[in-house]
């Protein structure tokens, strides 16, 4: 017996190392993982007591629809509630317009190299991909979305910034492509790492929401607010869409101790703010020190840099693990000879990249 034809098709997820793995294979024990973008300085201390005091609520169902979280996300980024729509990670969500939208051979246009999530929501829906290059410092090429519209296109991904280059299009360029875009194409854009841009002309994509315009944002907790393992994150789109989303959501894929988290979370902006301003300053200085060893660097607006390398980068990948250090070699995004450095706090940084530096000078 065989699964349908595009399962088979699917490419299995190819995920970061982990600490455990590295540390059986290289014997070491001071094992940095630099590999997926988790914020290193981990969740505010609300968020750790807030876990402590779940105690026996764990024996009820969570809520379907988590009310207080969701007034609660929308007095942070002052967006009407009924616009948003809470999920399994921004992964669930990313894969649920694709489920209320892409009918079996419709077309939906993602960019590559870019997350994968994009191609597998589309294959999961029967849809065909259609791929969109980068423009050459890493963001999206939104002309060329534009161009590989054709009557078949039903959904487009975009990813700002984009992941694994950390490049952002701006609002000039993103006002072009909405001015052009049909009102029957569903445009979701990823904002995992939107907290991390400190761009002045970033895209304003809520309020084209708030106009009613078919388009969706998806954000995070997992990355600047540190909740990766409880798998958290939020979408904003105009009512009929959340409610169609509701409609193919699992009902209960927000578990308590990830509503818990993100609400105490939401209440100690201080600390997202501390980490966000040290992620930014802390990027830059890699940017110039790794530029200074002579490798190129990938502009970028995240909370990772991607490096350009001489050579094979599953090689440098594993010279690093062999020294206590994860990265992601992005081969699998379809990148290759590059690797993508997860920002930690200064020491962390520091010993990375003299580790970096030692290689180089020794002509790895």
């Amino acid at each position: 017996m065989l699964p349908r034809p595009d399962v088979l098709q699917l490419p299995g997820y190819t995920p970061g190392r982990s600490i455990r793995t590295v540390q059986k294979e290289t014997g070491r024990t001071d094992v940095v993982k630099l590999a997926s973008n988790e914020s290193l300085w981990g969740p505010s201390p609300k968020v750790l007591a807030a876990l402590n005091e779940i105690g026996e609520k764990i024996l009820y169902y969570p809520e379907v629809k988590p009310q207080i979280l969701l007034d609660r996300i929308g007095q942070a980024h002052q967006i009407d509630p009924k616009l948003l729509l809470v999920g399994n990670g921004a992964d669930e969500l990313l894969r649920l317009v694709a489920a209320a939208f892409v009918n079996p051979g419709d077309e939906v246009i993602y960019p590559r190299p870019s997350f994968a999530a994009y191609g597998h929501a589309t294959r999961l829906s029967g849809g065909e991909g259609v791929t969109a290059p980068l423009t050459a410092t890493g963001a999206v090429d939104l002309t060329a979305v534009l161009a590989a519209i054709t009557p078949k296109t039903r959904l487009i991904y975009l990813c700002n910034p984009n992941n694994p280059t950390g490049g952002v299009f701006n609002q000039a360029e993103w006002n072009t492509f909405v001015n052009q875009i049909p009102n029957d194409i569903v445009v979701v854009i990823d904002e995992a790492y939107r907290e991390y841009s400190d761009m002045l002309d970033y895209p304003d994509v809520e309020s084209l929401v708030h106009s009613g315009r078919p388009f969706v944002m998806v954000r995070t907790f997992s990355k600047i607010y540190g909740l990766a393992a409880l798998r958290i994150g939020w979408a904003m789109a105009p009512a009929a869409i959340i409610d169609w989303l509701y409609r193919v959501r699992e009902p209960f894929s927000v578990n308590l101790a990830a509503e818990t988290a993100a609400l105490a979370a939401l209440d100690d902006p201080a600390w997202m703010a501390g980490v966000q301003q040290a992620t930014i300053k802390i990027r830059k200085s890699a940017v110039d020190q790794v530029q200074r060893l002579g490798f190129e660097v990938w502009p970028s607006q995240a909370n990772f840099i991607t490096i350009k390398l001489p050579s094979d980068s599953g090689a440098w990948a594993r010279a690093l693990e062999n020294r206590g250090y994860i990265v992601r070699a992005t081969d699998s995004f379809g990148l290759p000879r590059n690797i993508r450095v997860t920002m930690a706090p200064n020491s962390v940084m520091q010993r990375f990249l003299d580790t970096l530096n030692t290689l180089a000078h020794d002509g790895f």
